[in-house]
């Protein structure tokens, strides 16, 4: 009896392990494949990411290479800002001007700006207000702004307040005062090279200064870039394996014809777009409104094609293109029986140029010609 007792608790402790031994071996087995499973999650979950490690760091400061090729330190992404040059405004609407992060600007007296910059006119003016004009910097309104940044143009300094012409001295000293009484305000010169026509540089400069200054425009505004390359170079192989001769001529007025050669402001279209000139010479007396001459000159040149900007168009009301086509003489030249006198588009060659709108128009303008050519 004693030994049937002592065996039934020796197969009761017996169980008892062997129950003991299974829930723990249960109990581990669990333990692994959940920290298995955990792993596996962890694994398969995304680190959070934070909006910084997403968004590339930008700067508070760039330097960028002003149109004279000098170095100046702009702030990135200023929101009050003043730009006084029409090809700076053409490119910033161009690829998006809602992406500026500008909250305020101003503009060249606004009710004046060229139909192709009427985004800026029609804007209210809790966004954009004029201050002065391409020539006059307003000082009442920049006042009341305070800009981070002002962008000015060829033209500016270059009259006063009631629209007087300055001398070169009176706009130097208007000029220096400006810089003194904004000590807190970046001036930068971004324009298109008006005496010495350097388009294709000039466009690249100020496309990767604004690149710089506005980063989220920077693809945009690459994108753009390598477009109007490829378009110029295009028309500048046509144009020099054509061996056609072009002169650009210009109708200051109604009456007074005036011609631009190489080394003059609109000798893009022999350097860039690569025209042989009708005539080489000329430099030295080549200015901002050309050389006047008489439609005998246009004739003994002789060119293939004429392209015709009218100046008194473009500036006011006029009918110079009309006088020049009619002229008796100009009718004897080449380019007149052959059709081939092009009346440029007035606001992109003189006033905007350099915008992208407005070097895409100077393209389909020459592609006139250059189609006709094929």
């Amino acid at each position: 009896m004693k030994k049937a007792f002592i065996s039934v608790i020796l197969s009761a402790v017996i169980f008892t392990g062997i129950l003991s031994g299974c829930a723990t071996k249960s109990s581990n087995t669990e333990a692994n494949t959940q920290a298995t499973q955990s792993a596996q999650k962890a694994e398969e979950t995304p680190i959070p990411t934070t909006e910084a490690t997403l968004a590339p760091v930008v700067p508070e400061t760039v330097t960028i290479t002003d149109s004279d090729g000098n170095e100046v330190t702009v702030k990135t992404n200023p929101t009050r800002i003043a730009i006084y040059d029409y090809s700076i405004l053409d490119i910033l609407y161009n690829v998006g001007f809602e992406n500026t992060r500008i909250e305020k600007l101003i503009v060249p007296a606004k009710e004046n700006l060229p139909d192709e910059l009427a985004f800026y006119k029609n804007a209210g003016d809790e966004l954009v207000i004029s201050g002065g004009s391409l020539f006059y910097i307003d000082w009442d309104v920049l006042d009341l702004i305070q800009p981070d940044l002002v962008i000015i143009g060829g033209r500016a300094f270059g009259m006063g307040p009631s629209g007087e012409r300055l001398s070169s001295e009176d706009a130097a000293k208007y000029r220096e005062d400006t810089f003194a009484r904004y000590p807190n305000t970046t001036f930068v010169k971004l324009t298109t090279n008006a005496t010495n026509s350097q388009l294709t540089k000039d466009i690249e400069n100020n496309i990767n200064a604004l690149a710089q200054i506005f980063p989220e425009l920077k693809d945009e505004l690459e994108a753009k870039l390598t477009k109007l390359r490829t378009d110029i170079t295009e028309i500048n192989k046509k144009a020099k394996a054509s061996g056609k001769k072009a002169l650009f001529a210009m109708m200051v007025d109604q009456t007074t014809l005036s011609v631009f050669n190489p080394n003059s402001r609109f000798d893009m279209i022999y350097e860039e777009f690569g025209f042989i000139p009708a005539d080489e010479g000329a430099v030295s007396w080549t200015n901002q409104h050309g050389f006047d001459v008489r439609a005998e000159y246009v004739l003994e040149k002789n060119p293939d094609v004429i392209f015709l900007l009218d100046r008194s168009a473009t500036v006011g009301s006029g009918a110079g293109a009309e006088n020049f086509m009619n002229d008796p003489i100009i009718k004897q030249t080449t380019a007149a029986q052959n059709g081939d006198i092009y009346v440029l588009s007035g606001n992109a060659w003189y006033t905007m140029t350099g915008g992208i709108s407005a070097t895409e128009t100077m393209i389909a303008d020459l592609n006139q010609y250059i189609i006709k050519l094929n």
